[in-house]
This record gives structure tokens, C-alpha cells and sequence, in this order.
């Protein structure tokens, strides 16, 4: 397995994205949507789980490779983001797979594009934060921000604005998984739950046991399994059991 170094452009912004260049068109490609700061390469481990599969890993604006302008970070300029980059892969009937801050951009998302087979949300609610001053500081004195896009926790968080994704949520009529952790650290509580079984048509709510927000921890085979189980259900290769 490699991978191939993509790019797409949003309203101006050049934005990075990797696939895999070898895959089984038969078998339902994974798009994945990456958390808060993280970029693409971050998720090339995890992804390669799923090998003979397309798969798409992007890094939104102001992350990894992609341009990382002063302005221009509002909800949906991230939503575009997504949507520049399937735009530009040419991906068709496809799994999207979000983490944390990705899951509010790819419900958006989804709920505007009819070519999506299914998706996988973990651990995090339908509905966008308005960001905390208290986020950026810690981010900055974490180090996980270059010096270069250090501006970016900044103009995130001043251009975030509180909002629930209800009406989104009922537009999408494709399968979804939701994949929450049981421990103290998961960011989707039981209501956050309830507002999924409420207001979406076909969910699933699966739960890592004993991991927090990080679902791959500690046990990353169970975390695995759960997305597999769901592709390969997508592919109509065998009954989705969880």
C-alpha cells in the first residue's frame, strides 16, 4: 500500500489531500475527515486497516500541507473544504468517516451531497461549539501547532459561532454509525445520543469499551472492527452485527 500526495482548491485556498492509488473498485471507498488539527497523514495508520479499499485522508485549511490563510475559518469554509476535495478526487458512492470537530463539518456536508453510500461519526455531537479562548492558549502550549500556522487556533475560535445541526440531520437519508467511547473523556454524552436516534432515519450507535474520546484506546482492534463491520455491510458482503 502507498499513498499519492492530492490537491484541491476551496474558494482560493489550496488544500492537501493523500489517497491510495491501488484499491478494488468493487469495495466502498473510505473519505476520512480528520479532528479539530489534525491533518492528513495523521490518519494514513489507521486508514491502512483497510486495505484493497479506496481511501481518501485530507488536511482542511490551516493544517498539514494545505494553505493556511489569516481568515476565512467559519464553519462553512470548512465545509467546503470537504466538499473541494471529493469534488476533485472524483470519489462516487462512498463511506465518509469523521473524528471530533470533522463530525459537525462532514453532517453538513452530507446533508447537501447525494453521492455518499454511508457514514461513520465518532465522538462528537451534531452540533458546532462556539470555541472557548481557553482552547486556543491550551493548543498553542500543547506544541501541536507549527510556528508557521500559528495564527490558526485564533482565527478558528474567533470565527466560531454555536450551532445545532437538527435540520441537517434530517435530510440524510443514508446509513449512519455512530461510535461513541464508554469512559470519561468521550465528548458525546447520552443526550448527544438521543438527538442522533431522534433525528436521523437509519442510525447505529456503537460503543468502545473502556476507551474516552481517543476510541482507538487502548484496544485498537475493537475500534477496527466496528468501522470494517459497517463497510463491508455497506458492500453488501455480509450482515452488519457490530
Amino acid at each position: 500500500m502507498y499513498w499519492t500526495d492530492r490537491w484541491a482548491e476551496a474558494n482560493g485556498v489550496k488544500l492537501h489531500y493523500m489517497e491510495t492509488a491501488i484499491f478494488d473498485d468493487m469495495m466502498t471507498p473510505l473519505v476520512y475527515v480528520p479532528g479539530a488539527l489534525n491533518q492528513a497523514e495523521q490518519a494514513t495508520e489507521l486508514l491502512g486497516y483497510f486495505e484493497d479499499r479506496r481511501r481518501i485522508s485530507m488536511s482542511l485549511r490551516g493544517r498539514g500541507k494545505s494553505e493556511a490563510p489569516h481568515s476565512g475559518y467559519a464553519f462553512k469554509d470548512h465545509v467546503a473544504d470537504i466538499e473541494a476535495v471529493v469534488g476533485r478526487s472524483g470519489v462516487k458512492e462512498y463511506c465518509l468517516l469523521a473524528y471530533s470537530m470533522g463530525v459537525p463539518y462532514a453532517i453538513d456536508f452530507a446533508a447537501e451531497n447525494p453521492h455518499l453510500k454511508g457514514m461513520i461519526l465518532c465522538d462528537y455531537p451534531a452540533k458546532y461549539p462556539s470555541i472557548p479562548e481557553q482552547w486556543v492558549n491550551r493548543v498553542r502550549a500543547s506544541g501541536f501547532v507549527p510556528q508557521e500556522n500559528s495564527h490558526v487556533p485564533n482565527a478558528i475560535q474567533q470565527e466560531s459561532v454555536s450551532l445545532s445541526l437538527e435540520e441537517q440531520l434530517a435530510k440524510i437519508d443514508i446509513p449512519v454509525l455512530v461510535i461513541r467511547g464508554e469512559k470519561e473523556g468521550s465528548l458525546l454524552k447520552e443526550s448527544d445520543v438521543e438527538f442522533f436516534q431522534k433525528h436521523l432515519k437509519d442510525v447505529r450507535i456503537m460503543t468502545v469499551k473502556d476507551a474516552g474520546h481517543e476510541l482507538w484506546e487502548p484496544d485498537k482492534e475493537n475500534f477496527i472492527r466496528l468501522i470494517a463491520g459497517f463497510l463491508k455491510w455497506l458492500d453488501k458482503k455480509e450482515k452488519f452485527l457490530g
